[in-house]
Formats: structure tokens, sequence, C-alpha cells
């Protein structure tokens, strides 16, 4: 930790004034007060760029003229993703049940369930258009899915308390978008298309078949990682410690949510085994090293390191006193610094919107 100041001493000797202290129910009302800001702009967004039904804004004729170029391996992953999204409903009551006095995040379990039920009828519509199940098979398949009930504290350390909710979402949202673009991309290349879209489908805003339908959801993921990581990182200004040690249990034994329950678990496992859509070397490039970028830390040894600094913070300290460097040391100032309390402008520009761009 190191402790840094711009003071000057004056002639008379005067000492610098440190405004505070920060106490528990001041930290906690500045963090709620930013995140519903932060659920303001989302909600809005969601409601006005986002906006988007799986029966009027996908492309069904087109899923019907190239299903059967599908590869059966495709076909199983995306009836998987079908059932692990069908769990939006379990992961909704048990955060409702959570964050019942936190109005805030409430409403943003509210909001993003909303968002998430639209993505398991996206993958029932591209896998009953494209031909490749019949009605009565998804029936089925769904009924078998909700015969199992997932609940947020099973295989997920740290998912206990508001914070590890926060924290979890934002890692999973990441790997979800990841796992939708390169299906995305894979079915692109089963269809024959090149990878990015092609000239006429940018032109009218949106690409072939099931492909666009992933291109649509992994739009919305990513959005919803985007919230979460600014929640988390609101939270690690007020809050560092219990914050960051959230973040580290959930980095530590993350797993995907419900995959252990889908009635089709070991076709699954398989699929993706001769894939390679989804590796743990995949998961640390292109999942936990963006997300831990993002909050301004070099790699996983650095939020390591700031778990330990943390618990030596002196816990008068506000926002505007601390920063956090990107190998995680602590670094504290005597003179309060404005662009501290309201987040660091640099990694405001790490938002993840680069992803939401058309391809």
């Amino acid at each position: 930790m190191v402790t840094a100041t711009n003071a000057t001493t004056t002639d008379l000797g005067m000492p610098t004034v440190v405004g505070g202290p920060w106490t528990r129910e001041a930290r906690e009302y500045a963090a709620a007060d930013e995140t519903h800001q932060a659920f303001v702009r989302y909600f809005r967004k969601a409601m006005k760029i986002r906006n988007w039904t799986p029966w009027d804004d996908l492309h069904p004729a087109e899923m019907a003229k190239n299903g059967h170029l599908l590869s059966e391996d495709t076909v199983t992953i995306i009836q998987a993703y079908l059932g692990v999204e069908d769990y939006v409903g379990d992961y909704v009551e048990d955060g409702l049940h959570l964050l019942n006095n936190n109005r805030e995040r409430r409403n943003l379990q509210l909001a993003w369930g909303m968002e998430e039920l639209k993505h398991a009828e996206a993958w029932e519509l591209v896998l009953l258009q494209s031909g490749v199940r019949t009605a009565e098979q998804l029936r089925e398949y769904r009924d078998r899915v909700g015969d199992h009930k997932w609940t947020m504290r099973e295989n997920h350390p740290g998912l206990d308390t508001p914070l590890g909710v926060a924290c979890y979402a934002m890692l999973q949202e990441r790997a979800t978008y990841f796992n939708y673009d390169e299906m995305r991309k894979r079915i692109r290349q089963e269809y024959g298309l090149p990878e990015k879209a092609t000239p006429v489908e940018r032109q009218r805003g949106a690409q072939i078949g099931a492909a666009g339908a992933f291109k649509t959801v992994a739009t919305d993921e990513i959005a919803h990682h985007g919230i979460f990581l600014e929640i988390v990182r609101i939270y690690t200004r007020y809050l560092p410690h219990e914050t960051l040690d959230a973040l580290l249990k959930v980095f530590n034994g993350f797993t995907m949510p419900a995959l252990h329950i889908l009635p089709d678990a070991s076709e699954l496992a398989a699929a993706m085994q001769r894939t390679l859509l989804h590796t743990p070397l995949k998961q640390g490039r292109h999942v936990n090293n963006p997300a831990l970028d993002s909050m301004g830390l070099k790699n996983k040894r650095a939020l390591e390191r700031a778990v330990q600094e943390a618990k030596m913070l002196p816990p008068g300290l506000g926002p505007e006193h601390v920063a956090i460097s990107r190998t995680g040391e602590f670094v504290l100032s005597m003179e309060a610094d404005p662009t501290l309390a309201n987040g660091d402008p640099a990694l405001a520009e790490k938002l993840p919107v680069e992803e939401m761009q058309a391809d």
C-alpha cells in the first residue's frame, strides 16, 4: 500500500484537512445511489435500443432454408442453451429472495429476467424453424428441464450475498456472450458464409437465419455483462474488501449455471469436447482476463493482492482518497481526488461496448 500526497505546507504550517470519515451507512447509500443511476441508463437502452422479440425480429424463413446445414453437434449445443436459459425463472426467484431489501438490485433482477426469458424462446424458434427438432420434442425437453430446480448456492461459491450475485453475473454473462458469439461463427461456417457479416447483411442490419438470432442474443448478453460490471466497480470503490473478496471467490469456483442438471448433460459434454467451442484456456483468455482488465486489474494475481491489501485500508477513508493499481496495490491520497469518487474515467472506456457493434 502506498500513500501519496500533493499537499504543500504553508508558511503557517497549516495541516491538510481531510473530509470524513465515511461510515458504513454512507458507503451503502452512495453505492445504492450510483447503482440506481446505472440501472436507469441500462433500462433506457434496453427499452429504446435493444428491444426485440423472438417472434417478430428474427428470420425463421432463412432458418428453414439453411437448417439442413447445421451439424448434429451444433444442434445438441443449441438445445442445451435452451435448457440453461429455461432456468431463468429459478435464477430470478433466488435473486429476488436475496435482494428483497435492495430496490435498485431488485429492479435490475426483474428487468434482466425479462430480457433473458426471450433467449430460451429464441433457441426454441431456431431449433423448430431449422427443422432439427419437432414441437413435440421441444415440449418434452423443456418439461424434463423443468423437473429440476436450479439454486444459486448449488456448486457456485460466492453466490450467497448480493455482492456475490453481481460478481457471478458479471463473469457468467461475459462467458455466455463468448459462447453465443462462438456459436454464431460456427453457424456461419456451416451455412457457408464468412465469419463477419456480408455487405448485404450489414445493409439490412441483420445476419442470416440462426446466425442472426445468435448475434441478437449475444448483444443482450454483453450488455448484461456491462451493467453487472458497472455495479461491481461501484461497490469496489465503496466496499472494497467485501467486493473484491466476493469476486475472488467467484473466480476461484466459477462454473456456468445448471449444466449438470440438464437432461442431455452427457451429450452436451461430448459435443463441447469435440467442437472445443469453450475450453478452460478460452475461458481465461476471452472471459476472465477481459473482465479483470475492465476492473483495472492486470491478472488474477493482482485481484488476490487487492483482496489482501483491502483488509488494511483505513476504515474512514472514502473512494475519493483510494485507488487500486493494475497490480492490485492500493494507493492512498491525503488530498481528495473527485475523479476517484466518480470512478476512473479510463475504466469507463473499458465497458464492453465494442462487442456490441454489428459484425
